[in-house]
């Protein structure tokens, strides 16, 4: 089969785009496939799409102060696993169009390829001022590459450059782009969430690579990602995947509410991580009403609205990507998880207080709940309806609603939603490991993970991962052609 392209949009100005940068080249040696380097104007996404996270300048502008804690904290966490050098300048985000420019001034392939990574490093780790003309040209006579002598002062006015830059950044806008890094892979036929087939395949974030990764394999073999073997390996671990024996017993916490579709995604996962960990391993359920938190913590109620359209209409298919991943992993590995069937409510948001209550009256109706609002498309908000489904799946459904309005039952519910405030927790899912030490107590380890895109990291730390200690991460080995990747679990 004709070799499969990869086309990275990145700015130097975006730490995650730098994270990428680091581990884009050993994907595309992985997958055999020709990586295009494509430089695009972050400001220039952010003005056409309208996004309010890129209005002040930088992506975490708008986050609310709980937010912006543990975004930063996941940061750090992933600087770590990769091993990355990371000196942010203090005054960021610094214009980079300049630097743009003189990456269109020279040849893609290897001499765009270095000069990247030296621009990236001049940015993120030796804090040089790369809105200044003579450091950009320094650090390109720097990095050795051939063209470096021919570039000056002029070459940042040069009219070819600007219009690459320009039609690059027009082109990521018109495949979807409203941030960066941002991954192209032309050849991609595709069936959107809606229904509709298309070629040409946009994925966003260095933490959707796995995603990219398995497209790639799949476009090689002409398959679908199921059929791509060791799935969930693409998602990188520091502890290696074979090393799953827990010796001491470990907790992990499950920060939920019924109403987020990410935070069902998350909950889909808890059985895989039970059979991968065994017995040692003990999952907490704790409910709370994520509504009164954002609320407490100042985010918006609707955080789907808060965002550009171009990142809302991303997220929508962002969420059927991970379920149809999901689903792989079910098929492709173990194959022992429950099919995901997932429904986008027709009732949105789902009000979920008397849902909540009755979870924590009978925990195992979690399963039915979840399934209920997230695939069956039944309205539980309504009281009626959810006695109906409880009555149908052999529960008493008029004694459980009768024991969930309960006083004490609210107040536990209003307690957990207090203790999801004193966590700091920003959202759903979120999850706590708890190791358990000498005495018999329970020790938070690794601080709160959210997301369910993180489950990685969650399975690192469950593993003994320490992310105070920088380790290498086990990327997927170079497939050879025809070969596919093989699982470890």
């Amino acid at each position: 089969m004709t070799q499969p392209t990869l086309v990275f949009n990145y700015d130097i100005s975006c730490p995650f785009a730098y994270i990428a940068s680091t581990r884009v080249k050993a994907l595309a040696e992985r997958t055999n496939a020709k990586l295009v380097y494509r430089p695009v104007l972050l400001g220039a996404i952010y003005r056409a799409t309208a996004a309010p996270q890129g209005a002040a300048g930088s992506a975490s502008d708008v986050f609310n102060p709980t937010k912006k804690a543990v975004t930063a904290q996941s940061m750090r966490r992933t600087i770590n696993r990769y091993k990355i050098k990371y000196n942010p300048p203090p005054e960021h985000p610094r214009k980079s169009v300049n630097a743009l420019r003189l990456l269109y001034c020279v040849p893609d392939g290897d001499e765009r390829c270095v000069l990247t990574e030296k621009l990236f490093s001049a940015y993120w780790v030796e804090n040089r001022d790369v809105t200044d003309t003579e450091v950009l040209l320094r650090a390109a006579k720097e990095s050795g590459i051939a063209s470096a002598s021919i570039l000056n002062a002029s070459s940042f006015a040069n009219a070819q450059a600007r219009k690459e830059l320009e039609t690059a950044t027009a082109e990521a806008i018109e495949r979807g782009a409203f941030g960066v890094p941002g991954f192209w892979i032309p050849g991609a036929r595709w069936t959107d969430v809606h229904g509709e087939t298309k070629t040409g395949r946009f994925f966003w974030g260095q933490d959707r690579m796995h995603f990219v990764e398995a497209t790639l394999l799949s476009l090689r073999d002409n398959s679908q990602w199921s059929d791509v073997s060791g799935l969930a390996t693409l998602m990188p671990r520091c502890i290696p995947y074979s090393q799953t024996t827990l010796t001491r017993k470990v907790k992990l916490e499950f920060w939920y509410d019924f109403s987020s579709p990410w935070a069902f995604l998350g909950y889909t996962q808890l059985a895989r991580l039970q059979r991968i960990f065994g017995a040692n391993l003990e999952i907490e359920m704790k409910p709370f009403l994520l509504g009164i938190l954002f609320r407490e913590i100042g985010a918006p109620n609707m955080p789907m609205l808060a965002v550009s359209p171009t990142k809302a209409a991303w997220s929508r298919q962002d969420h059927a990507d991970w379920t149809a991943y999901w689903n792989a992993v079910n098929i492709s590995g173990e194959g022992r998880g429950k099919t995901i069937a997932f429904h986008w409510a027709d009732v949105f948001p789902i009000r979920t207080p008397t849902v909540l209550r009755v979870a924590i009256v009978e925990p195992a109706t979690v399963p039915l709940l979840y399934s209920a609002c997230w695939e069956q498309n039944a309205n539980v908000s309504d009281d009626n309806v959810l006695v109906s489904v409880l009555d149908k799946a052999g529960y008493n459904g008029a004694d459980l609603l009768a024991k969930a309005n309960n006083p004490a039952i609210k107040a536990k519910l209003r307690e957990n939603t207090a203790a999801a405030k004193t966590a700091d927790i920003c959202g759903v899912p979120t999850y706590r490991v708890l190791r358990q030490s000498e005495d018999g107590s329970w020790q938070p380890h690794g601080g709160l993970v959210w997301g369910q895109d993180e489950t990685n990291v969650v399975e690192d730390l469950i593993a003994g991962w320490n992310p105070e200690r920088s380790l290498e991460v086990a990327e997927p080995q170079k497939a050879s052609t025809g070969a596919k990747v093989t699982a470890k679990l």
